[in-house]
């Protein structure tokens, strides 16, 4: 391949790379647009929903301060009389009906049946606890689904009635706030309950085509090309008067000009992009071509040369490159014409040398005890001979020196490959380490109902110890505390297995029991390594401090009361994880009170071994519970460090057998 060639191929390459870094560069900068828009847009949604919503609401005030302004409305009101009420709605065009203003007008009283013209209700107008805010003077507006139809927007007044205090009710249909929002955004707006299914829309033949492309539930926002239209799809939850999930907002936006407009310009960089590339290489190509051609002729040159034609010149005589290559050449021949006259000289000099190698020689065949004679009376044939047997015998020890100093290099090289991976494999366990105690969570649960503190103590650079602790729901905090059987490497990939399951699995499945049975299915079904985890896993109710928990053959945690008594938990029974498929296990529970704490370990805490052999054991570590709770500092870090603290102590310098891992956890009930 051409110099030129090669060169064009590199800026090509370049230029290549340098498109792709921007491209994605640009693609990047697009995306994080397309967020900041997302949220702008969801955030105007919201804005123009409310607007529309507070719209309906000074609407409907408006037709009950008509409605009050009425005396024989008012009248009707206090003696109950439902023609008095009819005529004064008609005289105000305020009856509802199908193609009237309002949809429906109720007259509910707290202690009697609720009077209504308009639409039937196949269930209560407002939930018990709205009526009751009404009845107390208390202004109730908003959007209320009624049935699995009726999509009301409504607002009460409490009136003075005969008997207890009566609410009246005006109602519009919610098509009516939707048009107003499709006005202001000349979109098309469609309100879903929360099964996704269509309530009211502005425009009924779009959303039947847009449907089967949208996330029916949810916020989101997405671009969708539909019957050669470009749409831009935006959805929100909105909620009811009561503040509860009534269903989704959805607005469909017409942005065909833009979409069109934005991919032109698109074509338009990509083209003008591809044709500057393409001439700056043509012109690369043909700029190299022209200058190198002279340095052609300067290599056609130095091939005369080296097949022996020393007439041969250059024509160049430039002070470039190539110039300097003309210099070269010319020089290289006059190297050559002195070849010539210096090989008589080395001739000679190679005479002076073999006599002088055969002085050598003699010497050495003397100190090796090898005859050796360069009797002018000898042929040179048997001059060889002698000096072959010499060099022979020389050559023999030569390479048995060879030999052993090969051996000894060979084991020095093994040596050496042995300690770098040995160094390799260290600095793997040492990142295995940081990776295993990165995953496990660092701050405590933010809630100001319970405080909790970790920690774990690894006897190798890596274990098999883990704790967790996550929110299922905003009531409920799963923890953990789990053994697995081994060590090493093995027993740290199957811990971070068990605790990713684990945890995914409680997302789904809240009740302990059937957690657990989950989790031991799932570990059980392929464990040709027969090994298993000790685990206890247990759900706290931050509103009650009651918990459930399974004890799946680990060490019983310890109940530590405000009172000061130490006590451990009862067992459940269960065997540990992933023994066996289709294990039954069986809950236990406690109530904590506020200040109860509860202290979960593993082995390696009661394990713990002296200089002497003896084991620290369970009634050390219950003393140890018992001091801690005597001092005034009762957080579960203070908890965690003295038994800790004792534990060290213990072992007075002897090597740590196990994992040391503990949780202290302290329930702190409903702050006042």
């Amino acid at each position: 391949m051409l110099l030129r060639t090669r060169i064009t191929g590199i800026a090509a390459a370049g230029l290549l790379f340098s498109a792709l870094g921007l491209l994605g560069g640009s693609l990047l900068h697009e995306q994080l647009l397309r967020q900041r828009l997302a949220a702008t847009a969801q955030s105007a949604q919201a804005a123009l929903w409310a607007e529309a919503l507070a719209a309906e609401d000074r609407t409907l005030d408006e037709s009950i301060d008509k409605l009050l302004l009425v005396p024989q409305f008012q009248r009707g009101v206090r003696l109950g009389e439902r023609d008095d009420l009819d005529v004064a709605m008609a005289r105000e065009g305020l009856r509802p009906g199908p193609d009237q203003p309002l949809a429906l007008v109720a007259l509910l009283g707290m202690g009697s049946a609720p009077m209504l013209w308009g639409q039937t209700l196949d269930s209560p107008l407002l939930d018990a606890d709205s009526l009751e805010r009404a009845s107390v003077g208390d202004a109730v507006d908003g959007l209320r689904l009624v049935g699995s139809s009726k999509v009301l927007v409504l607002a009460t007044r409490r009136l003075a009635g005969q008997g207890d205090a009566a609410v009246l009710v005006l109602a519009r249909d919610a098509r009516h706030a939707l048009a107003q929002m499709a006005q202001r955004t000349g979109a098309a707006v469609a309100l879903l309950d929360l099964h996704g299914r269509l309530l009211r829309t502005t425009d009924t033949a779009l959303w039947q085509a847009a449907a089967p492309h949208v996330a029916l539930r949810g916020a989101q926002y997405a671009e969708l090309e539909l019957n050669a239209r470009s749409y831009t799809v935006s959805s929100m939850p909105v909620n009811d008067l009561a503040g509860h999930a009534a269903g989704t907002l959805v607005t469909l936006t017409d942005h065909t000009q833009d979409a069109e407009a934005s991919r032109f310009l698109e074509r338009l960089a990509l083209g003008g992009t591809a044709a500057l590339v393409l001439a700056v290489l043509l012109g690369l190509n043909w700029y190299l071509r022209r200058s190198l051609q002279p340095l052609e002729k300067s290599i056609d040159a130095l091939q005369a040369l080296a097949q022996g034609d020393a007439s041969v010149h250059l024509p160049y005589s430039g002070n470039d490159e190539i110039g300097r290559i003309a210099q070269a050449v010319a020089t290289f021949r006059r190297n050559a014409q002195e070849l010539a006259a210096t090989r008589a000289l080395r001739e000679r000099v190679r005479r002076r040398q073999e006599r002088l190698l055969r002085t050598k020689l003699q010497a050495l065949a003397q100190a090796t005890h090898q005859p050796l004679d360069f009797e002018a009376g000898r042929s040179d044939e048997e001059q060889l001979r002698q000096l072959a047997g010499v060099m022979n015998e020389l050559s023999g020890r030569l390479i048995d020196q060879h030999q052993r100093l090969t051996g000894m290099v060979q084991e020095l090289r093994e040596a050496l490959i042995t300690k770098n991976r040995l160094a390799g494999l260290e600095q793997e366990l040492q990142i295995a380490a940081q990776v295993q105690l990165s995953i496990l969570p660092r701050q405590p649960p933010q809630d100001a109902r319970v405080q909790l503190h970790c920690h774990i103590t690894p006897a190798r650079e890596v274990g098999g110890d883990f704790y967790d602790y996550f929110f299922i729901d905003h009531a409920h905090l799963g923890f953990v505390i789990a053994d697995v059987s081994g060590k090493g490497v093995p027993a740290a990939l199957f811990m971070t297995i068990t605790r990713t399951l684990l945890k995914a699995t409680a997302q789904f499945i809240a009740e302990p029991t059937r957690c657990v049975a989950q989790l031991n299915d799932l570990l059980a079904a392929e464990n040709d390594q027969m090994m298993f985890v000790t685990l206890f896993y247990g759900v706290l109710h931050l509103e009650s401090g009651h918990v459930r928990y399974v004890n799946a053959g680990h060490n019983p945690p310890y109940l530590l009361r405000g009172d000061g008594s130490v006590a451990p938990l009862a067992r459940t029974g269960g065997v540990a994880v992933a023994v066996s498929e289709g294990f039954v296990y069986r809950h236990g529970s406690v109530d904590l009170q506020a200040g109860d704490q509860l202290f979960l370990y593993t082995d390696g805490v009661t394990e713990a071994f002296d200089p002497d052999g003896q084991e620290y054991g369970d009634a050390r570590l219950a003393q140890a519970l018992h001091a801690a709770l005597a001092a005034t500092d009762h957080a579960p870090a203070h908890i965690a460090a003295q038994v800790l603290a004792d534990v060290h102590a213990f072992e007075r310098g002897a090597p740590q057998a196990d994992d040391i891992t503990c949780v202290a956890l302290r329930y702190l009930g409903l702050q006042k």
